[in-house]
C-alpha cells in the first residue's frame, strides 16, 4: 500500500492528481455532481459549514489544516482582521492556496508546512480549528483529531469534515480504491470519529452523515 505522506508531498501528485482534486472542491458545480456519485452527499452543506471563518470576532486565530487547494480560506472575507493559518504537508498545495487566495483578494494568510502529527504551534494558539476534506488524507486520524486538539485554546472549536466508512458498500468500494492509490488513509466510521473526538478531549456538539461524508463540530471546555 502506498504510503499517504509520500504521495501528498510527492512531485507527481502535486503536479497532476492535486490539481484535479482540488479543482473539483474549488468548483461547486463539479462538485456537487461529484459529490453525489462518489459519497451520496450534498456539497453544499459542507461548503456552509466553510463560512464558519467570517464568524469570529476580530483578533481571533485559525489554523486551516490540510488548506489543501484554499477553498476554505476562499471564503474568508476581505478586510476581515483575524490571524489566519494555512497548513498542508504538501508544498504545491501550499502554493495552490496562496493562488487561490490572491483571486479570492484575500491577504495577510499565514502559510506553513506542517505534519498534523508534528505542528510547530504552542498548546492553545488557535480559537477555531478548520479541517475540511482532511481526515481521510492521514495515515493515523485518531493522532490528528489529537493534535489539532491540542493546539485550540479553551472554548475553541474544531470544525471539519471527513470521509467515513460504513455508511454503503458502493462508497466503501471507492474508498478502498482511493486507498489503493494512495491518497486515502486507513479513515474509519462514524463512531470511530466520534471516539477520536472523545479522546482528544473534545465535547462533540455535532457529527451529521451527509451521506459519507461525516460533518462534525466540537469544542475544548
Amino acid at each position: 500500500m502506498p504510503d499517504v505522506r509520500e504521495v501528498w508531498q510527492s512531485r507527481t501528485w502535486g503536479s497532476l492528481g492535486a490539481p484535479v482534486y482540488d479543482f473539483v472542491l474549488d468548483h461547486p458545480q463539479v462538485a456537487r455532481p461529484a459529490g453525489q456519485v462518489l459519497w451520496g452527499c450534498d456539497t453544499r452543506r459542507m461548503y456552509a459549514a466553510m463560512d464558519i471563518v467570517n464568524e469570529l470576532p476580530e483578533g481571533s486565530a485559525v489554523l486551516d489544516l490540510p488548506v489543501g487547494g484554499g477553498v476554505t480560506l476562499r471564503r474568508l472575507r476581505p478586510g476581515h482582521q483575524i490571524r489566519y493559518v494555512a497548513a498542508d504537508i504538501s508544498d504545491d498545495q501550499l502554493a495552490a492556496a496562496r493562488r487561490a487566495a490572491d483571486r479570492a483578494g484575500v491577504s495577510g494568510i499565514d502559510y506553513v508546512r506542517a505534519d498534523v502529527v508534528d505542528l510547530p504551534f504552542p498548546t492553545g494558539e488557535f480559537d477555531l480549528v478548520v479541517t475540511f476534506a482532511g481526515l481521510h488524507c492521514m495515515p493515523d486520524p485518531a493522532a490528528a483529531v489529537a493534535a489539532l486538539a491540542r493546539v485550540l485554546a479553551p472554548g475553541g472549536r474544531l470544525v471539519g469534515s471527513c470521509v467515513v466508512r460504513g455508511v454503503r458498500r458502493r462508497f466503501d468500494l471507492h474508498m478502498q480504491v482511493m486507498r489503493a492509490i494512495g491518497v486515502f488513509g486507513p479513515s474509519g466510521t462514524a463512531a470511530d470519529l466520534s471516539s477520536w473526538i472523545a479522546a482528544a478531549g473534545l465535547r462533540e456538539v455535532e457529527l451529521v452523515c451527509n451521506g459519507a461524508l461525516a460533518q462534525f463540530t466540537a469544542v475544548k471546555d
